[in-house]
Order: C-alpha cells, then structure tokens, then sequence
C-alpha cells in the first residue's frame, strides 16, 4: 500500500536570536561553527495552509486551521 501527503503553505525566514536558540543544540557547532550567531545558521518556518492526502488510489484535499 502507498500512502503520502503534500502540504503547501509559506516558508518564512526566522533571523532573530529567540527562534535561533529555541532550536539550538549543543552538537550543531559541527554544521555552523560560529554557534548559534553564526551568519549562515537561520530558521525555517512553514505555515501550512492546506494539502492533499492520498491512499488506496483515492485522494482527499484538507484544509489546515490553526
């Protein structure tokens, strides 16, 4: 059986140092060397609006409400 879902919204880009160390973890100095105010390290946030589930040959289409 095959199942997936495809979910389309809006990616936002987070820059300030409060969503940065949220997520921050003491081993991710392996990717972004400069810690948590490394230039390169940033977050990604999706907002999702709606999307399509799909199973068995049949698909549904869903909104997403917050």
């Amino acid at each position: 059986m095959f199942s997936c879902v495809s979910i389309i919204g809006a990616m936002e880009v987070l820059t300030d140092a409060a969503a940065k160390e949220m997520i921050w973890r003491d081993g991710d100095t392996a990717y972004y060397a400069g810690g948590v105010t490394d230039p390169d390290y940033c977050v990604l946030k999706f907002n999702a609006r709606k999307g399509r589930f799909y199973s068995n040959f049949k698909s549904e289409d869903f909104d997403v409400t917050e």
